[in-house]
């Protein structure tokens, strides 16, 4: 029994939350129906969102490519029928390349083609009748309309485009943050300012969406992971309108919407988005210690346990998993260790941390030059590429005068990069405990990016990265003939120290202050020696009498 191989294409995007499709099927159903000499085939063919009058559905990889590549296989066979909804479903192309390329090596087949809105049928024999003068017809009819239809929306672009260089408004889809004036959607804009703060400093994609979400605005209601990632990659964000994007007369056009952050923000996050790309994918968790303490024999993460419903102790993931068969480090650590060595050492970590998302002007500067050493970088490859296959004199030197401002950029930042920063001290042990109060996993996050690490060893042995000298836990300290824990033994350069069983809860004690007494005060009350204080007190000299 000859089969019937059913072809659907639509041209837009848009299009797929349509009826189009649908309607398609149902098409296809009916014709069954009515032709019961034939079994619907296996085959289908599929171009959603494929242009037919750009011929995108021939291309590599287009489902109607993949039909004709069946068709010359014998997969579809002398006497079966492709059904379409109607010819321009085929394509849009001009008449000669519709007919050369797409119809006739299906005829020429023995193979039919069915245009469901008419109920025609296209044969090997139609190819010497009049029936293709009326088939030539119709898609010449197809090409023209799609062709007026591309002129006027490329004029209209071409209009559009030349009103943003002038500095006009210009309508047309914005980002969710945007109204159509191109300005800032007051209730959205401040989210979407802190997604790409978090997402710098290290949060993932689908956290902040989920963060998104649980904030009760309605239009951030249905944000996943994906669309993130569409805003931190949109120019729109920094007010660009990113013309014919794609395309070979691709032009970002400046000051055309209402930034909403800043250009240095933005880079920062397609600097970090860059750096990640080359990394294994990792989740975001939900304790911070999580990702930070590692096994010291696989690599792995320390997962976090608990008991009666908060944090106990740490242990390597593989080998909780799959015990010696994946790793051989069996080793336990008490939840108060990990936090004890942590609180004393990360201290210079959170500073290098901070650094990188609230920029110097040495800072912003080098952001600057790697972004443009980048686009250069791929500018030069590029060219690289014509140049040696075109040999053209023009491509040579603008080469060389791309590799030429590549040097000068990569000159500059050797100098930057030599350059300290100031940094550390009061202000980075305040945004530490502010950030474990209000963000642990955000500060968790920049942690992990400056590659702040506590990796556990098979013999106790604890090591901080950056530390020279190991610390060593030795064991719980047991009241005398009882199992209860007064505490947890450690040592660090020889001198043993009880941590307490209880973990001091973080205080929000401090606020921003140049008062050098009132800082001191605070590093007391953050290391827990000084038992109670006084209200603060702004500092004065009194002289001697």
């Amino acid at each position: 029994m000859p089969a019937a191989i059913p072809y659907i294409r639509f041209s837009s995007a848009r299009q797929a939350s349509g009826t189009s499709t649908e309607r398609q099927h149902q098409m296809v159903m009916v014709w069954m129906g009515q032709n019961p000499d034939y079994t619907l085939s296996d085959l289908t063919y599929r171009d959603l969102g494929k242009s037919g009058y750009h011929g995108e559905h021939i291309k590599d990889g287009g489902g109607f490519a993949k039909l004709l590549a069946a068709v010359k296989a014998g997969a579809i066979k002398t006497g079966d029928v492709v059904l379409v909804e109607a010819i321009d479903r085929a394509g849009r192309m001009e008449t000669a390349d519709m007919l050369g390329d797409l119809i006739l090596p299906i005829l020429r087949a023995g193979i039919s083609i069915v245009t469901l809105d008419d109920n025609t049928v296209y044969t090997k024999d139609s190819i010497n009748t009049p029936q293709i003068h009326l088939l030539m017809a119709k898609i010449q009819a197809a090409w023209s309309y799609s062709k007026q239809l591309s002129d006027r929306i490329t004029a209209n672009y071409g209009i559009r485009r030349q009103k943003a260089m002038d500095g006009e408004p210009v309508k047309r889809w914005v980002p969710i943050w945007l109204t159509v004036e191109g300005e800032l959607k007051k209730n959205i804009a401040p989210y979407i300012r802190q997604a790409f703060e978090w997402y710098v400093s290290g949060i993932g994609k689908t956290t902040i969406a989920n963060r998104l979400r649980a904030s009760g605005e309605v239009e951030l209601a249905t944000c996943s992971g994906p669309t993130v990632e569409a805003w931190l990659r949109n120019k729109a964000a920094i007010g660009y309108w990113e013309y014919h994007k794609g395309k070979e007369d691709a032009q970002d056009i400046p000051n055309v919407y209402e930034p909403v952050v800043t250009p240095e923000l933005f880079m920062q996050a397609q600097q970090r988005k860059k750096a990640v790309a080359t990394k294994p994918r990792e989740r975001t968790s939900k304790h911070f210690l999580v990702g930070l303490v590692k096994c010291g024999a696989c690599g792995s993460n320390y997962i976090l346990h608990h008991k009666d419903g908060k944090p106990n102790n740490l242990r390597c993931g593989t080998y909780h998993r799959l015990k010696k068969a994946g790793c051989t480090n069996d080793e336990t650590i008490p939840y108060q260790v990990a936090v004890y060595i942590y609180s004393l050492t990360a201290t210079h970590w959170v500073d290098k941390a901070m650094q990188q998302i609230q920029l110097t002007v040495n800072d912003k500067r080098k952001l600057v030059l790697t972004t443009e050493r980048d686009a250069l970088t791929a500018t030069i490859t590029n060219l690289t590429e014509k140049a040696a296959a075109l040999n053209i004199p023009e491509l040579w030197k603008k080469l060389e005068d791309e590799s030429n401002r590549r040097k000068v950029v990569e000159d500059e930042l050797a100098v930057l990069e030599r350059t300290p920063d100031a940094g550390g001290g009061f202000g980075a042990v305040l945004s530490q405990d502010q950030m474990m109060i209000h963000d642990p996993i955000q500060l968790s996050s920049l942690l992990k990016q400056v590659e702040y690490s506590i990796v556990v060893y098979p013999n106790k042995l604890l090591k901080v990265a950056g530390e020279l000298y190991p610390w060593m836990y030795l064991g719980p300290k047991r009241k005398p003939k009882s199992n209860v824990t007064l505490g947890y033994r450690i040592m660090y350069l020889g001198e043993e120290t009880i941590i307490s069983p209880d973990v001091p809860a973080t205080l929000e004690w401090g606020k921003p202050t140049d008062n050098p007494v009132e800082q001191v005060r605070y590093m007391l009350r953050r290391s827990y020696k000084l038992i109670s204080a006084p209200e603060p007190f702004e500092y004065a000299y009194v002289p001697e009498a």
